[in-house]
């Protein structure tokens, strides 16, 4: 199935996706997986998504999990997610719906929501053992996520907007309908006899993807239209990943990541780096030490550049929840203790990401607790005694690097840190603790690729 964006002005845009031609999309981005969920809000293009992805089910033998996020932000959100519930179980799919609770911000609440509704689904896939979650991301919506990156000065590396195949939380997204326009999954509800619903908050001039969507056809007029940012993201998609090729082989040669979460790289090697470079490097600094969302724009990391080549040893600084320290001739990115997420609570054979770094997996029969260390951590690390089993490179990490680790407890507090202290499964209580750490950043081939003993490998 042609998948190339550049190449879609041959199809009619009223023709809805057929059963072969939905197959071969989803075919392009799925693997063997036996159970694959689908992200369904009630809207054409996730309806879309469920229909094309039901009938991909059943000729492939695989199992979906409908999910879908009610926000509680209108009142007709329920009946939505009722509505959607119905439609998967009449189906034969199983169906969550997921609500977001806690704070809701009046200042950015889609972006606030986008993050939640993110969450959530990350961890009812996680819970399920589901790996992959199908998204409904279509053509236009790559071209306004060009606008929005152009918006948020990215540079150039936002400019390849969505990939059809990315991580977040510890969970694999695939978009198989990133190159296909609205109009043809309109056309496929229709074509079926599905209804769906419309949110009225896309159409809400508050919100500034709204607003962009709203210049579409003064930007048409001038030549901006959405074949030619979708162009782009394309041909920037292409750069991305060569860039990406260049920083894992820089940091092969020039840095290392801990298991805690802690990057150290060689400051002189970056300040010969050219600028492209120093700026990707600096942008993946930011995903490893400080997990999910968007890296500073671009005039801040160029002003994080310039104070790396400027400070003095002992220097530090911090930014976007990332704590960059000096040490010498390296320099330490780790994340800001302050900055990390509340400890959550990991119930038994269960797994959970947490603070957007690592994926917990919790093999006992019994809950346990994860959060940041913290000055009251350390100190009943070293009065524990564990301090002593730390790996020689733990110890030698700032001290404002520990407050930040990611440590386990179980419901006595026995203390454990199975991510730094090598084959660790019995504490001094006793008590066999289970449980392993990954940090993400090692895992997902989209922001590091493998690594062995802490050290990238290309």
């Amino acid at each position: 199935m042609n998948r190339d964006p550049l190449r879609h002005e041959t199809a009619a845009l009223s023709d809805p996706i057929t059963e072969g031609e939905g197959a071969a999309l989803l075919d392009a981005v799925l693997g063997d997986e036996a159970l694959v969920a689908v992200a369904v809000s009630g809207g054409p293009d996730s309806t879309a998504l469920l229909h094309v992805a039901d009938r991909w089910a059943r000729r492939r033998g695989r199992r979906l999990l409908v999910l879908t996020v009610d926000h509680g932000l209108r009142a007709g959100s329920a009946a939505e997610s009722a509505s959607m519930a119905a439609l998967a179980r009449a189906l034969g799919h199983e169906h969550r719906t997921l609500h977001w609770q806690g704070y809701k911000p009046s200042a950015g609440l889609q972006a606030a929501a986008r993050e939640a509704r993110m969450g959530l689904l990350a961890s009812a896939c996680l819970s399920a053992g589901a790996g992959t979650l199908m998204l409904a991301h279509h053509l236009e919506d790559q071209a306004e996520t060009v606008l929005h990156r152009i918006d948020r000065d990215t540079g150039p590396e936002g400019l390849a907007a969505m990939a059809s195949e990315t991580w977040r939380l510890g969970v694999r997204l695939v978009r198989p309908f990133l190159t296909v326009p609205k109009g043809r999954l309109l056309d496929t509800c229709r074509a079926a006899g599905l209804s769906y619903s419309e949110d009225p908050s896309n159409d809400d001039p508050r919100f500034n993807r709204v607003r962009l969507r709203r210049m579409r056809a003064d930007l048409d007029a001038v030549g901006v239209t959405v074949d030619r940012l979708t162009r782009l993201a394309a041909a920037m998609g292409i750069a991305r990943r060569r860039m990406d090729a260049e920083v894992r082989a820089w940091l092969a040669a020039h840095g290392r990541i801990h298991g805690c979460g802690t990057l150290r790289f060689d400051r002189a090697a970056l300040i010969k780096a050219p600028g492209p470079l120093v700026d990707a490097v600096l942008r993946r600094a930011f995903r490893i030490a400080a997990g999910d969302g968007y890296p500073p724009r671009t005039a801040a990391l160029a002003a994080l550049a310039d104070w790396i080549a400027s400070a003095a040893s002992g220097g530090r600084r911090t930014l976007g929840g990332c704590l960059f320290e000096i040490c010498g001739e390296t320099v330490a990115v780790m994340r800001e203790a302050a900055a990390c997420a509340s400890p959550r609570t990991v119930e038994a054979g269960g797994t959970l990401c947490w603070d957007g770094r690592f994926l917990i997996c919790n093999r006992t029969f019994r809950p346990v607790r994860i959060g940041a260390c913290g000055p009251d951590g350390w100190r009943r690390i070293k009065r524990l005694g564990i301090a002593a089993s730390l790996s020689p490179e733990a110890r030698a990490l700032p001290h404002a690097a520990r407050l930040a680790w990611p440590i386990v407890t179980d419901l006595d507090g026995v203390v454990v840190l199975p991510h730094l202290v090598a084959g660790e499964r019995t504490t001094p209580g006793g008590w066999g603790i289970d449980v392993s750490i990954h940090l993400l950043a090692t895992r997902e081939r989209r922001i590091d690729g493998p690594m062995a003993d802490g050290r990238l490998t290309t």
